[in-house]
């Protein structure tokens, strides 16, 4: 129902709007499967921004998640995998909580809804509109709850299988999302903090076990790890400092727990919307809970790290509505520390939800056992229970813009073309994947990344090493920017003939592309064909240029053949109508 926007233009036919990330996370998607079909490292890949390439560690690549999903990208391609994981993203989460809730709840209704919270909330419900399958994709985080819960309190079995599987969950969540296992170890040190003081003259009992399950799971982690790590801090094309610079905007503020729309303007910008609200019908429930039943020490931990999360959440200074009051908070240090500098703090909303919803199983539990024993019926005890949820979630609902819009996709006949280029060719595609046009990325990886593009969208390493997602430009990159903001005048486009003769096809590009509905497209259509000839390929969608030597070397297989090649030409019907594209003399 959330995606039904998606799902209702047929398997793989549309794509989630309003931001470049699904498309991004459609190419790292198709990225897993191609580089381990053909041998690549999967950690680094030049099928963009060719020759440089990318870092996969240092951008939001979700590997594990691209592996458990191969079999869908190779079967019916990287668009269809990509429905399929918004899709079972929050479900799975809330499935995960589910199970971890049933440790302490044991009413399966109330787990139900606690599991709902956390899969379907505010969090995953705001960065779920574009994909952003790291941050989504958050099923680990209730299987290491139980985990710790088996490390830190109940303590029994093999110390050294509680920390394999503590190990497993670190490595796990290293593969999805760096960032979100940062944000973890900050609230698993946090929660250990809470539990070992609630435990008071009962710590120390124990607590060998606890160390050894500690100790065998960092020494697997780190050896698991320490590679990979040593890849995204140091590998090729790594970047230095904070990924959007002064990280310390990126947070809540105290009216974003009650206000929908109360984030600060910068965790708009990075996630489209306040993935910190609760809502106070919320609030309300868990504070009177609290207090109800603040015997209970499950529910006094939960309600403890809800403060604890939101505190974590507010960034570095208290900001109350949108002012800066100056008032320093516990997330400071956070900022002042290598590596750390790049967490946006407002992503604490991820683990805020988890314990909200774990708090709020606990408190639904108790509602309903306290009217069972008042003997009103298991109906009006399950009715009463269900009164409680509908006031808690009631705002929470309100929030996600559901259901959320998608757009068709509908492929350029001259893209399409290009999966017909000998395998490892080099592409130079306009429009630049820029703003929220990533539609060649998407192009590039439904041909199953079978060429190269000289642009891309990432994060790599740009003046004096620090993160950038517009690598430097080159002269045909500065042409092509010129076409976007319209500034291909008949005079510019003459003084830049020479320019596009010299470099259209640097980096060993054997074909540039331009899709001509793009703005600037017929502009830069008419500079290139003055300064290349006529297109290799030309139809209605765009025109298609190929470099000297692959114009050579479809004539010489032309001649072999007897024919005229066709190989760079595949037909094509997804809404461009005819044959696909027409072949142009010297072109092949």
């Amino acid at each position: 129902m959330v995606w039904w926007h998606l799902w209702s233009g047929g398997i793989g036919g549309s794509l989630a709007s309003g931001s470049l990330d699904p498309a991004a996370d459609v190419w790292w998607l198709a990225w897993v499967p191609h580089a381990l079909g053909q041998g690549h490292n999967l950690l680094f890949s030049r099928a963009m921004y060719y020759p440089a390439g990318v870092n996969l560690l240092a951008n939001t690549s979700f590997l594990l998640v691209g592996l458990v999903l191969s079999p869908v990208t190779v079967a019916a391609g990287p668009v269809c995998a990509f429905a399929v994981a918004v899709v079972l993203a929050p479900a799975a989460d809330a499935v995960c909580a589910f199970l971890m809730l049933r440790r302490y709840v044991s009413w399966a209704p109330a787990c139900f809804v606690g599991g709902l919270l956390y899969g379907f909330g505010p969090f995953v419900a705001t960065d779920l509109r574009y994909g952003h399958l790291n941050l989504t994709v958050l099923v680990i985080p209730p299987l290491a709850v139980l985990v710790m819960d088996r490390i830190l309190v109940r303590r029994a079995g093999s110390p050294w299988l509680a920390g394999s599987w503590l190990a497993l969950c670190v490595v796990g969540e290293f593969f999805v999302s760096v960032e979100m296992l940062a944000l973890g170890a900050v609230v698993v040190l946090c929660a250990t903090v809470v539990v070992l003081a609630s435990r008071r003259g009962d710590w120390r009992t124990g607590l060998g076990y606890s160390l050894r399950a500690l100790a065998t799971a960092v020494v697997l982690s780190v050896t698991a790890l320490a590679y990979p790590t040593w890849w995204y801090l140091r590998g090729p094309r790594h970047f230095t400092g904070a990924v959007w610079g002064d990280m310390t905007g990126f947070a809540a503020s105290l009216a974003s727990f009650v206000q929908p729309h109360g984030q600060l303007f910068g965790v708009s910008y990075l996630s489209g919307g306040n993935g910190d609200f609760l809502g106070a019908p919320l609030l309300v429930v868990l504070v009177v809970g609290a207090l109800m039943w603040r015997g209970d020490p499950v529910l006094r931990f939960a309600v403890t790290m809800v403060l604890v999360c939101g505190v974590l959440a507010l960034g570095a200074e208290l900001h109350v509505g949108h002012a800066d009051s100056g008032v320093p908070m516990p997330a400071w240090l956070l900022v002042h520390l290598p590596v750390l500098s790049s967490l946006a703090a407002s992503r604490f909303g991820a683990y805020l939800d988890l314990f909200a919803g774990w708090a709020l199983a606990v408190v639904v539990g108790h509602v309903r056992g306290e009217l069972r024993d008042e003997r009103a019926g298991r109906r009006s005890a399950a009715a009463g229970a269900s009164a409680v949820v509908a006031a808690a979630l009631v705002s929470v609902a309100l929030l996600p813009p559901w259901p959320y819009p998608a757009r068709r996709l509908v492929e350029p006949p001259v893209l399409a073309a290009l999966a017909g280029l000998p395998a490892g060719s080099v592409v130079r595609e306009y429009p630049l994947a820029s703003g929220t046009d990533g539609d060649g990325l998407v192009w590039q990886a439904e041909a199953g990344l079978s060429y190269a593009v000289t642009a891309g969208y990432a994060i790599v390493p740009g003046r004096g090493g620090q993160a950038t997602i517009s690598a430097t430009p080159d002269a045909m990159d500065l042409v092509f920017a010129g076409a976007a903001f319209g500034r291909l005048t008949p005079q510019n486009a003459a003084s830049l003939v020479p320019v596009v003769r010299r470099h259209a096809f640097d980096d060993h590009a054997a074909a540039v592309a331009v899709v001509r509905d793009s703005a600037g497209g017929p502009q830069l259509e008419s500079l290139l064909a003055r300064a290349l000839g006529p297109a290799s390929l030309s139809d209605r969608s765009g025109a298609l240029w190929l470099s000297p030597a692959h114009r050579a070397h479809q004539a010489h297989g032309a001649r072999h053949a007897g024919t005229v090649s066709a190989s760079v030409c595949r037909p094509v019907s997804a809404g461009g109508g005819g044959s696909g594209c027409a072949a142009r003399a010297g072109g092949g």
